[in-house]
């Protein structure tokens, strides 16, 4: 999540040039969410299996977010960037970015 966030997102945008990044970004985004849905599901069974209720809500929590980022804000934000909605995008993509940095923050917390 880290090099998402601070090397490859940037790097996409610079040397593939806006359209290209914003499409690739698009299609790359619903593997990323579904990835980090199947950790934070197996990070939450792990913690329920071994008893670490604290870990197991961060997990539960996180793969909430990562669905509710997927299944409803993404598709929302592409919308709104193909309409060229760009204050709509903007509240959309904080959003998800707000949600990730949360789950990244819920993670690294307990350690």
């Amino acid at each position: 999540m880290v090099t998402f966030k601070i090397l490859f997102a940037p790097l996409v945008f610079i040397k593939l040039g806006i359209n290209s990044a914003r499409h690739f970004i698009s299609a790359f985004f619903p593997f990323d969410y579904l990835y980090f849905s199947f950790l934070s599901f197996a990070f939450l069974i792990f913690s329920l299996l071994s008893g670490e209720h604290i870990e197991a809500i961060i997990g539960g929590i996180s793969l909430l977010g990562f669905i509710i980022s997927r299944q409803v804000l993404m598709p929302m934000a592409n919308a709104a960037s193909d309409d060229g909605q760009k204050s709509k995008f903007d509240i959309v993509h904080k959003t998800t970015v707000s949600i990730n940095t949360l789950q990244l923050v819920a993670f690294l917390l307990p350690y």
